[in-house]
């Protein structure tokens, strides 16, 4: 099933990984849209299913965001929402998520 038949109508992404993230012991890619962020994977070689975590943007309490090591950055995002939602991967991806996630936030509470 195509990613788009999960997106809410008149909801916009307005940022997606290019490369995979952790969460738990899972690899997903990123979705932030104007409402929401969404993990996706599709699992299963045969029988394909859809794997989805998403929270809601106007439910965050707080981001925060760590980075580890010297030559090879880890960076880790922490979401806290209903549930708290731990996202590490590399450093070149994570940290542009973070910031675009920190403004949509921002601005939502304004």
């Amino acid at each position: 099933m195509p990613l788009q038949d999960f997106l809410l109508p008149q909801e916009n992404v307005k940022f997606h990984s290019n490369s995979l993230v952790r969460y738990g012991d899972k690899r997903y890619k990123v979705l932030i849209t104007d409402k929401r962020i969404i993990l996706f994977a599709q699992r299963g070689h045969i029988l394909k299913s859809d794997d989805i975590v998403s929270e809601r943007l106007d439910r965050l309490q707080g981001l925060e965001y760590s980075e580890k090591g010297f030559l090879f950055k880890v960076s880790k995002i922490s979401i806290l929402g209903t549930t708290r939602l731990d996202i590490i991967g590399p450093s070149s991806e994570l940290r542009p998520m973070f910031l675009n996630m920190q403004s949509l936030v921002n601005r939502d509470k304004d």
